[in-house]
């Protein structure tokens, strides 16, 4: 049997078709190949695009706000320090209890006894007055003193010759006042330490009265030694 041939014409345009058909391949898949990577490209762009937008609108809306007028409250209440009243007086009752507090001021441990020596120093013209003395002394737990020179003190026997009297105040600081029985005068002014340790109104004569606006505030140590912190003042009467 006769085998079958193919003619150099036809298998040259085999050839031909099969290379052009190649070639037509490629081409698409470059295209395709070109388009997808484009397409990726694209919306790589998009996307960098659409975060700098986002970027911008939050910097705008950052300086917008800042822009804005801030919003004052007006109604909101005043807040003071504890005991300071701010407020103005009206009749409302209510208020009256937190209205009314003033501020703490600490309170000098020796206060209420220097107002009590004062009305006690007023009654000195008063018979029986070495009894209100020493009924004060006891009273105060004073220490009796009598003025021995250098702003020392040593202990008086007892109420009548004490010329001063401390009152402790707190550890070792104590208050000091002259004795009131005993009248100002030319020597105790000079040599009996007033002058030294008050801060006083005297000029010449006897002045009978003491009203103590400060007491002088002494340090006692161990060895029962005086040691002078602020002299005090005392305003002097005559009658």
């Amino acid at each position: 049997m006769e085998e079958a041939t193919v003619s150099p014409v036809f298998s040259g345009a085999l050839n031909f078709l099969s290379l052009g058909l190649g070639v037509v391949l490629l081409f698409v898949a470059a295209y395709l190949w070109s388009s997808n990577t484009s397409k990726t490209a694209e919306l790589a762009a998009i996307q960098a695009e659409l975060k700098r937008l986002k970027k911008t609108v939050n910097t705008l809306q950052e300086k917008v706000n800042q822009m804005r007028e801030p919003k004052v409250v007006s109604d909101v209440p005043q807040a003071a320090p504890f005991g300071i009243d701010f407020s103005e007086d009206d009749d409302d009752d209510f208020s009256l209890p937190l209205r009314k507090i003033t501020p703490l001021k600490p309170q000098d441990p020796w206060l209420n006894f220097v107002d009590e020596y004062n009305k006690l120093a007023a009654e000195m013209k008063n018979p029986g007055q070495l009894m209100k003395c020493e009924k004060f002394v006891r009273n105060h737990k004073l220490r009796i003193l009598t003025y021995g020179g250098a702003l020392t003190f040593r202990p008086a026997i007892d109420v009548k010759d004490s010329g001063y009297w401390a009152f402790k105040c707190e550890l070792d600081e104590y208050a000091v006042v002259p004795n009131p029985m005993h009248p100002c005068n030319e020597e105790l002014h000079e040599h009996g330490g007033l002058k030294e340790i008050f801060a006083l109104n005297y000029s010449d004569g006897i002045y009978r009265k003491y009203f103590v606006k400060l007491p002088a505030l002494f340090e006692l140590d161990m060895s029962d030694s005086w040691r002078l912190k602020n002299p005090g003042v005392v305003n002097l009467e005559r009658k």
